[in-house]
């Protein structure tokens, strides 16, 4: 089963995306996907059908669901009304840098459940009504107070990931790439993986090696670098976000990646296929 790895466009001057949803699911959400930013979505009216971490679940009118970055998740519904809110990656990392290693929990009659309807009920009050000239300034306002809530009411720690200590290389090969996969995108330290596959920091270096052929950090560079490059060459997006949504500090070390592992800059790359395509789409001229 593939999964894709999407990319979410905000809303012009929020810190997240809205949609208002009513009626079928469409193909994107239907598919396997995650995503990094924190996703909530308000059961209007109907039912909503998600497999979320391989679990299905069934949500029905007022309920709020929780989907945390790069949890892998599909929604399916026939009839079911809902808002939808994707915070900005870099927006939540601002204010909390290691937001992708928690979980966040809203849990059945809590305080916290009631807060987040009422706000997600304010939410769509604001965007059903077009006509107000100041709807982007109350959507901030609310979108802030919803994140506040999350990230300082609601938040778990990640369960650990265990894995079986009988296991052949290949699965540890599996395991290595699997885990930076999911984590690229945030400061990963191979300290991790040591105690991911049970052996001591110093072992796990040089067993690195022998695993995927690359040292840790060149490793973790190239997957970031490869992410990145995708991000800024397939949507309309500044290099230096593609750099931060996937795991690089600053724009500078995304092109050094670049530059070692495709020998050209983010621009060049860009530069260069859109030259290739402009040349693709021009007209045959006769000459004779």
């Amino acid at each position: 089963m593939s999964i894709v790895q999407q990319t979410i466009r905000y809303d012009k001057n929020l810190p997240a995306r809205i949609r208002l949803r009513d009626g079928p699911i469409d193909e994107e959400s239907g598919e396997p996907h995650r995503h990094n930013e924190i996703e909530l979505i308000y059961v209007d009216s109907g039912k909503l059908q998600a497999t979320i971490d391989y679990q299905e679940h069934e949500f029905t009118t007022g309920d709020v669901v929780v989907i945390g970055s790069n949890t892998v998740h599909s929604l399916e519904s026939k009839k079911a009304r809902t808002l939808t809110v994707h915070f900005s990656y870099v927006f939540v990392k601002s204010f909390f840098n290691s937001f992708e290693s928690f979980d966040y929990v809203l849990e059945e009659g809590s305080q916290e459940r009631r807060e987040m309807q009422f706000l997600m009920q304010k939410l769509l009050a604001i965007e059903q009504n077009t006509f107000d000239e100041y709807s982007a300034l109350k959507k901030y306002s609310v979108l802030l107070r919803m994140l506040r809530l999350l990230l300082t009411r609601c938040r778990r720690e990640k369960p650990p990931v265990v894995y079986d200590k009988r296991r052949s290389l290949e699965s540890d090969a599996i395991a290595v790439k699997n885990y930076i996969e999911v984590n690229f995108r945030r400061k990963i330290m191979i300290s991790e993986l040591a105690e991911l596959l049970h052996y001591s920091p110093n072992q796990i270096t040089n067993y690195f090696k022998q695993l995927t052929g690359k040292r840790f950090t060149d490793y973790l560079n190239f997957v970031r670098a490869e992410h990145a490059l995708e991000d800024y060459l397939t949507y309309d997006i500044p290099v230096g976000e593609a750099a931060l949504k996937n795991g690089f500090c600053h724009y500078n070390f995304f092109s050094k990646a670049c530059n070692k592992y495709y020998g050209a800059s983010p621009t060049a790359i860009k530069r260069a296929r859109r030259e290739q395509q402009s040349t693709a789409n021009m007209p045959l001229v006769r000459t004779a």
